[in-house]
């Protein structure tokens, strides 16, 4: 894979025509950001104790992706006050984790009707955002508001984001106590 600085510079042949709207975006997290996975790891034995990539492990192999996502995701109640800024044909939801997985849990939540990108580990996300706004949007909006749970990352390329597409980036960082209740919401950048 081409490191951020290569990936740029493909992007930035592409985004010179690119016409600046008076829009906002809205790039949303999933996990913990829109749905809280805190019930799921008081229920969970084996979830509490095989995170990360056993994490996944134990959801295709022992428990199975079916029964996974019947269980926490299916018909299962969560915050809306993110999701319900989102405009179909132009907000996104990157996440990152394992692909089939991180679907399974879109389409169950019944999000999928909304644009959705995943991507392997959180810090492609800066990529994926820029590439989504030139690639797929077509145009630069004024300004990108993100919603993470764990917004380093965005955090830390904030002046290459706005920089590179001539936008304000506003960076709010979520902070998610179960499904029941809306989130904290603190802007941070």
């Amino acid at each position: 894979m081409l490191d951020l600085t290569q990936q740029l510079k493909e992007l930035e042949k592409l985004k010179i025509n690119l016409e600046k709207k008076d829009e906002t975006i809205i790039i949303s997290d999933f996990d913990d950001t829109i749905f809280c996975r805190k019930e799921q790891l008081e229920k969970s034995q084996i979830l509490r104790e095989n995170r990360w990539d056993l994490w996944n492990k134990a959801i295709m192999n022992i428990i199975w992706l079916e029964n996974f996502i019947n269980e926490h995701y299916i018909w299962k109640e969560f915050p809306k006050d993110i999701i319900n800024q989102f405009q179909t044909w132009k907000d996104l939801i990157l996440t990152a984790w394992f692909k089939e997985l991180q679907l399974a849990k879109i389409k169950a939540t019944k999000l999928n009707k909304y644009n959705h990108i995943v991507v392997e580990k959180a810090p492609e996300k800066i990529y994926e955002l820029l590439r989504y706004i030139i690639q797929d949007l077509w145009y630069i909006p004024k300004k990108i508001i993100v919603y993470e749970d764990r917004p380093e990352y965005f955090v830390e390329n904030k002046n290459l984001i706005e920089d590179f597409l001539w936008t304000t980036l506003e960076i709010m960082f979520v902070e998610m106590m179960d499904n029941q209740n809306e989130p904290n919401i603190k802007k941070i950048a």
